[in-house]
């Protein structure tokens, strides 16, 4: 044993909450993030040979630390015996409906999904606790959905000891087989292989045995659009659980400058953020120029950075601000309701707009924008930790949460946490409590004894939308037209609205092309992202179940001037695209004309069940 070795007196799994992502090519994967900010490779691809979308792994590390929690190093098996234990579960079908987010004023109780269900058991896939050490041959993950077998994932780990934990392979299904799909979020007798639990650890140095702080795993939906993140992170949302007394320094290139980017990141993915926060916009914060000048606490900039500040809206909701940023749905979105309830539309996190205030007041320093690693290996041992942990949620959306695309609104509130990241699991040889046949407000998020307190495999998932699919294909952008035909949005971060398909970037990348020629399709030529699907909500949610892998990934792909170097793409899609386009720019007068709507509704996601015709 070395000396460093010697000086551990405790282990952690890091990332503190890992993400997996389901995909449905039987054999390829891809590790998920585990830097900030880097640059995605335009040669990766994230789909197989044969189309299909390809499984993001979450990969886990154990760290040592001393006696005053300082790293050490992190442990693999050329210097500790480890064994993983990880246990999975999914519970949707067994828990209360969703119809808003409970802890919000106007929410009223929950009902059970499946309530004519007497055993409940039969509604909870869960294959239990498996483990695994290294060159031990993978282990399978799943359970049974009402005597239906359902595949949850396998157990991998690398020559180094680090644990692969895939996910499921994107099935969902209704028992009996003609189930009907009715709504975006509950549909009884339905299933998902989405799941989440604690992944935890033995650990020997020596033959000493040495205490483990266990981490939790998210097996969540695709993302359609890597390396677009989300303006409120899900990172965000639990940094913030009371973390305004610790404040701290403000950085521009820390803190301000990734608000303000990913405004205008979200150009790939809808039209309206194009316009208003895309390149040549009047709002381009990735402009060099414009970043020089906000970038420094002096007064020349002193208006301009009040004026940015004013334009975002209060994280109190006190106060309805529909022209406010950031225009993205909030928690209680609701149409075709006349438009004044405040959370009808997404606050950034009180820590965010804090720092946004300090910012705008001058009480900042610039600080150092320094490039993303070129690997893991590159970041100081010191900064692995924390890296990992803020890399997988970071990648992972913090609202709206409608009920959201991988965790929703439980996880800001802090009872759910026993250390910074860390969820609290439900102690060995407890019972959940029995919350009866409906949930109310009171009990939902009573923080000493409410289900929010404790958890379990699958407590995290359960609260989401069943099965995925349908809300995922149900949340899309500009509801109310005659307001706006491209926003508010939903979740185009990861579930996108408007894209620039292969055809038209290998026109804007042809030189070939005048230049003109190609700065005018770049302003205008967009597609609807769900345009091979159908437009009326029930027959569209229905052909997601089947054709959600065969949808397109928006992905890097490098630029030609005079337009940016990086561009994103949807690319890897399988079905042949219809010729109508959101922003036909063949019918386009000039470049700066409106784009022309395809579908000025295409659904209703309300907190009702909406009708076909929606």
């Amino acid at each position: 044993m070395d000396v460093a070795a010697g000086r551990i007196t405790h282990c952690k799994i890091h990332p503190a909450i890992g993400v997996a992502r389901v995909g449905d090519s039987p054999d390829e994967f891809f590790i998920g993030p585990e830097t900030n900010d880097r640059p995605l490779d335009s040669s990766v691809a994230y789909k197989d040979p044969d189309g299909r979308i390809k499984r993001q792994a979450a990969r886990f590390r154990i760290y040592g630390y001393d006696k005053n929690d300082v790293v050490v190093c992190e442990l693999t098996s050329e210097k500790a015996k480890i064994r993983w234990k990880v246990h999975l579960a999914n519970k949707k079908a067994s828990w209360f409906r969703f119809e808003t987010a409970l802890d919000v004023p106007e929410a009223k109780a929950a009902t059970r999904r499946n309530d004519s269900v007497e055993d409940r058991s039969e509604l909870i896939i869960d294959g239990g606790e498996a483990s695994i050490s290294a060159g031990e041959a993978p282990v399978k993950l799943g359970g049974f959905f009402r005597q239906t077998p359902v595949d949850l994932g396998e157990l991998r780990v690398e020559p180094d000891g680090r644990l692969i934990v895939l996910g499921g392979h994107g099935h969902s299904g209704g028992v009996p087989a003609n189930t009907p799909l009715t709504t975006f979020a509950n549909n009884d007798g339905w299933y998902d292989d989405t799941s989440d639990g604690p992944v935890s650890a033995t650990v020997e140095i020596g033959g000493r045995p040495l205490p483990v702080d266990e981490a939790w795993l998210l097996v969540a939906p695709p993302d359609y659009a890597p390396g677009i993140p989300g303006l409120v992170t899900a990172y965000d949302v639990i940094e913030d659980v009371g973390s305004l007394p610790r404040l701290g320094e403000v950085e521009f290139w820390r803190h301000v400058f990734p608000i303000l980017s990913r405004l205008s990141r979200m150009q790939w993915v809808n039209y309206g953020f194009f316009v208003e926060f895309g390149w040549e916009s009047p709002w381009n914060f990735l402009d060099p120029d414009t970043l020089a000048q906000l970038a420094q606490p002096d007064e020349n900039a002193a208006e301009l950075r009040r004026q940015i500040f004013n334009r975002f809206r209060h994280p109190e909701l006190s106060e309805t601000e529909p022209q406010a940023w950031p225009p993205i749905y909030g928690d209680e979105m609701d149409v075709p309701r006349p438009r004044n309830n405040p959370r009808h539309w997404l606050a950034l996190t009180r820590l965010q707009y804090e720092r946004l205030r300090m910012w705008a007041h001058g009480e900042f320093r610039t600080g150092t924008r320094v490039d993303a690693p070129e690997s893991f290996n590159d970041i100081p041992l010191a900064e692995q930790p924390a890296t990992l942990d803020r890399a997988a949620l970071e990648a992972c959306l913090g609202g709206p949460f409608h009920p959201g695309c991988e965790v929703t609104w439980p996880i800001r509130h802090s009872c759910m946490y026993r250390a910074p990241f860390r969820i609290r699991r439900r102690p060995p040889g407890t019972v959940e409590p029995q919350w009866g046949t409906r949930l109310t407000i009171d009990m939902a998020i009573d923080p000493v004894a409410g289900p929010l307190v404790y958890s379990g495999p699958g407590d995290l998932t359960r609260w989401m939308a069943v099965p995925w699919q349908a809300d995922t294909a149900s949340c899309l952008s500009g509801y109310e037209p005659l307001y706006d035909p491209y926003l508010p949005t939903f979740w185009p971060s990861r579930v996108p609205n408007h894209v620039v398909s292969e055809a038209t970037y290998r026109q804007m990348v042809d030189e070939r092309v005048p230049a003109e020629e190609r700065r005018r399709i770049f302003r205008s030529a967009r597609q609807n992202w769900l345009r091979q699907l159908p437009t009326k909500s029930i027959p569209r949610i229905t052909k997601m179940v089947a054709s959600w892998s065969e949808l397109g990934i928006v992905r890097s792909m490098p630029g030609l001037s005079p337009l940016p170097d990086q561009l994103f793409v949807e690319a890897e899609t399988i079905i042949a695209p219809e010729p109508q386009s959101v922003v036909d720019h063949r019918k386009s007068a000039s470049p700066g004309e409106p784009p022309r709507r395809v579908n000025s509704r295409q659904d209703s996601k309300r907190t009702s069940p909406p009708s076909e015709d929606a």
